[in-house]
């Protein structure tokens, strides 16, 4: 369950702002929960919220500057009420007439403004107004010179400096590094961002990020690509440039794909595994069952609900690479109904097998015993070797220098075993000498995308 718990005047200041996209179905209830993310109540979807289209009630925005400027306010309140825009209605805020600008920024100093398209990018043109917590900065900015697609960062007198605007929903990135959009663009793709995500499920808080298609409609008919480590898969400052899934996007193949990710927290390695091992002389896994009920229980219904998406069944790819490909194959073996095709890069398929105490029953590819109805692409780099056995515990031994290269012919051959046919429900991809990182995914991904393409990836609407 996705715990949004924001004070009822928030709850009511709320219905006043309407949000970038309009949800079809108001009244979904799929996770059939009063907590959760598909409610009726007082979260994040329900009738009266940031998400449907009715006029902003009027005053809106003066009340939230009042609890901006109420000296009784903490700041963590402050800190709620920014989170709970951003999970709703998305900031910055609009009421029709007006778009109310407001960040955290504990170390400025100077004059503060936000400067964006709308002014020509020049500091001073819109000051800020520090609020009571002496932390928190806003501005109100007419209508009227906003355009569609505006970017904006903050700035500040002292060292002429511009900061990102961490607090921006809908978002990119250009020369100078990411900045926000007022409200998205017509025509381009956008990134929207929901952070600290809070379920029952995992205890780390956790980023949630989409990626919209040029001219997305709400409620349209979508492909849904679902991506882990999703600090990486669309950021060009990530680690070996990331997946660059945004590029591969772009292709006018994927044109009615919707790329939804979750990034990762501290416990990734227990987060992504299905039973536990060692790494580094620590024990960690066993907690991908609750990965699996926070997509199923909380992100999944939360982007349904917002974007009006049926992501699942055929409609639904999740992917991953390394421990992310291993928690994707693992979540197609366990929960064949909820996505049609499951892809795995370099997967760490020698979890559950790694440690010499372990006799390797729970490693996935001795796990895996019926053959699906998710079709399953797998690929790595590294050097085709002679793959062998050698502590008897039923898994092909692998090494660094190989990418996981062993497992994951292991597991082709197991899957084909089982009945699964080559280019029909399984792909098998070797890119000699590739390694394992970011860099090399990202040349990979659009091979990944297009077997399961060819596999059935289809889209649809919400029902």
């Amino acid at each position: 369950m996705l715990r949004l718990t924001p004070p009822l005047l928030l709850a009511l200041l709320l219905s006043g702002c309407p949000s970038f996209v309009t949800v079809v179905d108001d009244d979904d209830d799929s996770a059939g929960d009063d907590d959760d993310a598909t409610t009726d109540d007082d979260d994040a979807t329900d009738d009266d919220d940031a998400t449907d289209d009715d006029d902003a009630a009027p005053g809106g925005l003066d009340a939230i500057v009042a609890i901006l400027d109420d000296e009784t306010m903490p700041i963590q309140a402050i800190d709620t009420v920014i989170r709970e825009f951003g999970w709703t209605g998305g900031l910055p805020a609009t009421d029709g007439s007006r778009w109310l600008f407001v960040t955290r920024w504990d170390d400025a100093s100077g004059t503060v403004s936000v400067a964006g398209d709308f002014d020509d990018w020049t500091p001073g043109t819109h000051p800020a107004t520090a609020a009571a917590t002496g932390v928190h900065w806003y501005v109100l900015v007419d209508d009227a010179v906003i355009d569609a697609g505006d970017r904006y960062r903050w700035h500040t007198s002292e060292g002429d400096a511009y900061r990102d605007p961490p607090e921006s929903t809908a978002y990119g990135y250009d020369a100078f590094g990411l900045f926000g959009y007022v409200s998205p663009p017509s025509g381009l793709a956008w990134r929207e961002r929901f952070p600290d995500l809070d379920t029952e499920h995992l205890v780390p808080p956790r980023t949630l990020r989409a990626l919209l298609p040029a001219d997305f409609t709400a409620g349209g008919s979508y492909r849904t690509l679902l991506l882990h480590d999703g600090q990486n898969v669309m950021n060009p400052d990530a680690i070996w440039g990331g997946w660059q899934a945004d590029v591969a996007l772009a292709a006018p193949e994927f044109a009615d794909v919707v790329l939804l990710a979750v990034d990762n927290a501290a416990d990734r390695l227990d987060a992504y595994t299905h039973t536990t091992d060692v790494a580094d002389f620590v024990t960690y896994g066993g907690q991908a069952a609750g990965y699996h009920g926070m997509l199923t229980e909380a992100v999944l219904p939360f982007f349904r609900d917002r974007y009006g998406l049926a992501a699942e069944g055929d409609s639904l790819m999740i992917a991953g690479s390394s421990l992310g490909g291993l928690l994707s194959l693992w979540i197609g073996m366990t929960d064949d109904s909820l996505a049609g095709c499951v892809g795995a890069m370099s997967p760490s398929l020698f979890w559950g097998a790694s440690d010499p105490s372990l006799d390797g029953s729970q490693a996935l590819a001795n796990l895996w015993s019926a053959h699906g109805t998710t079709a399953v692409y797998l690929d790595s780099g590294g050097d085709a070797v002679t793959c062998s056995d050698d502590d008897g515990d039923g898994i092909h031994e692998d090494t660094a220098d190989f990418d996981n290269y062993c497992e994951t012919a292991q597991m082709r051959d197991v899957l084909a075993g089982l009945g699964y046919a080559f280019d029909v429900d399984l792909w098998h991809w070797h890119e000699p000498g590739a390694e394992h990182n970011e860099a090399a995914w990202a040349a990979r991904l659009p091979r990944m995308l297009q077997a399961c393409s060819d596999g059935g990836w289809t889209a649809a609407a919400a029902r």
